[in-house]
């Protein structure tokens, strides 16, 4: 069980009046004999504020639908555009055993709701993981201390052949999925933990459901503590997989084998519980550094760099335990990354609960910021322009409830509060943190945000009501994208080309009005395609002959690319802007 009570709040950064009775929730940690098993329960303690206006919540929503009285969903929500109108579909799992693809407007996609083999604790994933031109949604679920399994769905709510993965033992899952392409053959592969008790399992599988060639699956020395996270720390031309036992944090090689220098067992005699790592430079010499919490004895934000030695000027020692993954951001918008990372509050008095730190490891000016009544800020962190001020603002979570009621907060970049906030969905927002995106494509921010209240979990889509681009956000979501990677991707003002491996030639096209014209007729002896590449190099599209229709593109800079049959990639590239 989590050893340590959390300190109630109510006066929280601007949420000012009425009495209030507030109650905190906390979770048991993965080496428990029933890991994520949460407690309710009241404080007997009151605290005068007064209430402020609110962002109003999107028509349509919150959504409610039923959850385990024991297990509450963790690490919020998924995106991705089904049909392709412009408008994201909302994908949540239940720990009733349940997942949900809900459209903008708050209707079930059709085929949907999917009953699961087991509790959906954990936030899906989302790609096209086998090159079929389709989402896919993959989930991990569990049972009490056993009978979990990997699920992966097709955007109609059908099972994908090979699925689902029910692992070595029949052991619980309960971490979100990660997708990454390790082979470069442009399908994705699926990488989860699976608890075996008083050990764990690591494995790779293919879009197939089968194991990934190599050592794979690969025995912890613990149980399994986290999500992992995919990045070429050390660039190899190769992405490492980052994996944490309750014990030890790995670094693993595409085929299973380990990194030199790793693993690293226990730092400071501390362990790994539910944060799972963000990857970026954060040193500036083109290597990514691991950033990494730990509680108990070793409590703190700790970088590693890929070698497995500890970054100049860190660790930095916590006083108290965390279960918050941390977040990279450049929070300043000047090209020097800075991290975030929160803890417990206490049981009475004033609370430092969510730190800034600068990438040495020094506290950000501003920063901690104060609970004066305590709380705990160890759910995902996102960071965005959320008030349209062109800087960087905060969002963290809580694990108090007042009269049915959680809290979600919001601070500047200098750790003053954001007026507007705390918002106040239904339930405790513990252990979730905001999503932040445009749901229904009208060009403007949401705020997505999970909370529980015992047996009903809601979802709240909020309406920021500022312009939204891909120049307002830096962190939108757990393990920063869909594909849950853990890897800090840069929004780049300058014009910037995707990392690529063959050659291919340059294709003329034209665009008016959100319409991208290719050559009528075009194609050539090697059966070649022109696909649409975001920025980090991400496919977004296939594109045709003719008329092509990109209405539904955020604004920003994207690339066209050649690959033919054999799904060879290429160096020419054409690039684009779209703006509005």
């Amino acid at each position: 069980m989590k050893q340590v009570t959390m300190l109630i709040v109510a006066c929280l950064l601007g949420a000012t009046s009425a009495d209030e009775l507030l109650e905190i929730i906390t979770t048991t940690g993965p080496a428990d004999s029933v890991p994520g098993l949460v407690t309710v329960r009241g404080t007997g303690l009151t605290a005068s504020c007064h209430p402020m206006p609110e962002l109003p919540i999107m028509p349509g929503w919150p959504k409610e639908t039923s959850t385990s009285a024991n297990f509450a969903p963790s690490r919020g929500i998924a995106l991705a555009d089904f049909d392709g109108d412009g408008r994201l579909e909302v994908i949540m799992p239940s720990t009733a055993g349940q997942l949900h693809v809900w459209k903008y407007d708050g209707t079930y996609y059709p085929g949907w709701p999917r009953t699961l083999p087991g509790m959906g604790q954990y936030a899906a994933a989302v790609a096209d993981i086998d090159l079929d031109g389709e989402y896919e949604v993959a989930v991990c679920t569990r049972g009490m201390t056993s009978g979990g399994a990997v699920c992966v769905f097709t955007e109609g709510g059908t099972p994908k052949p090979g699925w689902p993965f029910t692992g070595l033992v029949g052991g619980n899952f309960s971490d979100s999925p990660t997708l990454a392409d390790l082979n470069g053959d442009d399908t994705l592969e699926i990488i989860v933990g699976e608890r075996n008790y008083p050990i764990g399992h690591l494995h790779v599988l293919t879009h197939r459901g089968t194991e990934y060639p190599g050592a794979w699956p690969c025995s912890l020395d613990h149980v399994p503590a986290m999500g992992a996270a995919v990045g070429d720390l050390d660039l190899d031309g190769k992405p490492e997989i980052v994996y944490a036992s309750y014990n030890s944090l790995y670094v693993f090689e595409p085929d299973g084998r380990l990194r030199a220098g790793w693993p690293q067992t226990n730092p400071n005699g501390g362990y790994f519980s539910y944060q799972s790592p963000a990857l970026a430079d954060l040193d500036g010499d083109d290597t990514l550094e691991i950033v990494v919490a730990e509680h108990r004895d070793g409590s703190g934000t700790y970088v590693f760099r890929h070698d497995g030695t500890i970054l100049a000027g860190w660790p930095y020692r916590f006083p108290r335990w965390t279960y918050c993954p941390p977040t990279a951001c450049d929070l300043y918008r000047n090209q020097d990354l800075k991290v975030l990372c929160g803890q417990t509050g206490i049981m009475g008095g004033a609370a430092a609960v969510l730190y800034g730190f600068s990438s040495t490891g020094s506290v950000l000016p501003g920063f901690p910021v104060v609970q004066p009544n305590g709380d705990a800020a160890e759910g995902n962190i996102a960071v965005a322009d959320i008030d349209g001020d062109g800087d960087m603002e905060v969002i963290f979570s809580s694990n108090v409830m007042y009269e049915g009621k959680g809290y979600m907060y919001a601070v500047h970049h200098d750790g003053s509060a954001v007026s507007g906030w705390p918002l106040r969905p239904t339930g405790f927002t513990y252990l979730n943190g905001a999503t932040v995106a445009d749901i229904d494509g009208d060009d403007s921010l949401d705020i997505v945000v999970v909370s529980d209240n015992s047996t009903v979990m809601s979802v709240t889509v909020y309406e920021a009501g500022v312009p939204f681009s891909r120049a307002v956000w830096e962190w939108p979501t757990y393990q920063f994208d869909m594909c849950r990677t853990g890897l800090y991707r840069p929004y780049r003002t300058g014009i910037a080309q995707p990392r690529t491996q063959a050659s291919v030639r340059q294709v003329a096209a034209s665009m008016v009005r959100g319409v991208l014209l290719l050559p009528e007729g075009y194609s050539d002896e090697r059966g070649a395609s022109t696909v649409l590449l975001d920025i980090s190099g991400r496919k977004m599209m296939e594109l045709a002959p003719g008329p092509n229709d990109i209405r539904h593109l955020a604004p920003g800079v994207y690339f066209l690319q050649q690959a033919n049959q054999s799904k060879t990639r290429g160096q020419g590239v054409c690039k684009i802007i779209v703006a509005r």
